[in-house]
């Protein structure tokens, strides 16, 4: 591959990484706080895949840059992280040093978060499968399997919020239109995607996934009885409100500077430990 094509794929590669990253930390929060205790496991475990499946990438990547995927991963300065802004937010309440509770917490946030971002990797990775770099499409393969089971899990809790009576209901739908900005956000570009898709190696470009997400998502939000956020016209989509952009870009929220120091801490304690 020539370098600008080189160069391109890694930093595509790294956009991906530091999405499943960012989200398994966040959701990894939840373990031993979780409403049930089947799901302190279950949350964990898919808190785990993730960052099994961000390695994985991020080993990707380190072969195409000349680099450490130890480093990669959290290494980096904050402005070099590349994820969707909407998954550096916390969802699990916050206690003080006295283990008072000061706020926060929504399990129904967490759970539409974790399934929306499920439905938009399950679109990304079925187009990886068909990218001519070897590697890439041969990890996603192994990684997709993993993703079915994560996908019925979603499913399961989204199905049992909306269907149930008081406030479970009211914070999944809460938690839709709060989120939404910020998953319209998962489908802004990295930088060289269009190179990428000339160049074969990129089956489709990350914006180009957005209508079929909208569309499965329209489909479980009907299924369910939700409002869904956006309506559908002759043309494409009426999208209400705009993107929550700048993540694929480096540029984040104030919740990403707390989360980097907690994430980063044992790293920079001991820089030569093996992640």
């Amino acid at each position: 591959m020539r370098a600008e094509v080189t160069s391109a794929l890694g930093r595509y590669l790294l956009t991906i990484a530091d999405d499943e990253l960012i989200l398994g930390y966040r959701d990894s929060e939840w373990t031993g706080i979780a409403p049930l205790v089947e799901e302190d496991v279950a949350f964990s475990s898919l808190a785990q895949d993730e960052i099994g499946h961000a390695r994985l990438y991020y080993t990707l990547a380190a072969d195409l840059l000349a680099a450490d995927a130890d480093e990669l991963a959290l290494g980096r300065e904050p402005d070099d992280y590349y994820h969707a802004t909407v998954l550096e937010t916390r969802t699990t309440p916050k206690y003080d040093e006295s283990g008072a509770h000061r706020g926060g917490g929504d399990w129904a946030h967490a759970v539409a978060r974790r399934f929306l971002y499920d439905v938009f990797d399950d679109l990304r990775t079925e187009a990886l499968l068909r990218s001519s770099y070897a590697p890439l499409a041969g990890a996603v393969q192994k990684i997709r399997r993993e993703e079915q089971y994560h996908l019925r899990h979603g499913v399961a809790w989204w199905r049992a919020l909306a269907s149930a009576d008081g406030e479970a209901r009211v914070r999944l739908e809460g938690a839709l239109v709060a989120l939404w900005p910020g998953l319209l956000g998962l489908f802004e570009d990295a930088p060289g995607e269009d190179l990428l898709v000339a160049e074969g190696l990129l089956p489709r470009r990350t914006a180009d996934l957005r209508d079929a997400w909208l569309e499965r998502v329209q489909g479980h939000c009907d299924a369910a009885g939700l409002p869904f956020p956006s309506e559908r016209t002759g043309a494409g989509w009426s999208i209400a409100v705009p993107p929550e952009v700048g993540g694929r870009q480096g540029r984040h929220g104030p919740a990403w500077t707390e989360l980097y120091d907690d994430m980063t801490m044992v790293r920079r304690l001991e820089p030569e430990a093996v992640w």
